[in-house]
């Protein structure tokens, strides 16, 4: 078993259409085919770069469609969206509990463990009484790379 109680037999997909089974949710075509393009990537993707995605899995399946199951499986919990910068939601399985960093310069996402921010979120809510929940947006800064280049341009 992982974290999650997925079995390490069970693919991505398999794990949330059970999960969504257990809440009373349909399995129905869009929403395994959302899921497959989720698990086939490895990044964060838009709803538009799934829902086109999904046009070659099932070219039946409209857009509108796909954004009406992206909300609901992220309703659901196998699903999470999650705001870049000033772009649009990406969205991926829920595979374990993280939160997100973007650089600014490059774009690039980096994955963190999800208690990162835990001693700031009781701060949050024993001073102010504010429950913070960060995994619906990023931490903004720099990564090492740019950072790097950075020093090198300016020497």
């Amino acid at each position: 078993m992982t974290t999650d109680g997925q079995s390490t037999n069970e693919s991505a997909v398999q794990g949330a259409l059970s999960k969504l089974k257990a809440v009373g949710g349909r399995v129905t075509s869009a929403r395994i085919a959302v899921l497959s393009v989720l698990e086939a990537s490895s990044g964060h993707l838009s709803a538009d770069a799934i829902a086109t995605a999904v046009q070659v899995l099932q070219p039946a399946v409209h857009r509108a469609t796909v954004y009406r199951t992206l909300e609901s499986l992220v309703e659901v919990g196998v699903v999470s969206h999650t705001h870049l910068g000033h772009g649009a939601a990406v969205y991926h399985l829920i595979a374990e509990e993280h939160i997100h960093s973007q650089c600014q310069r490059c774009g690039r996402i980096v994955d963190l463990d999800a208690g990162l921010l835990a001693a700031a979120g009781r701060v949050l809510l024993s001073e102010h009484g504010f429950v913070l929940d960060p995994s619906h947006s990023a931490l903004l800064g720099t990564c090492a790379a740019c950072a790097a280049t950075a020093t090198v341009t300016a020497t």
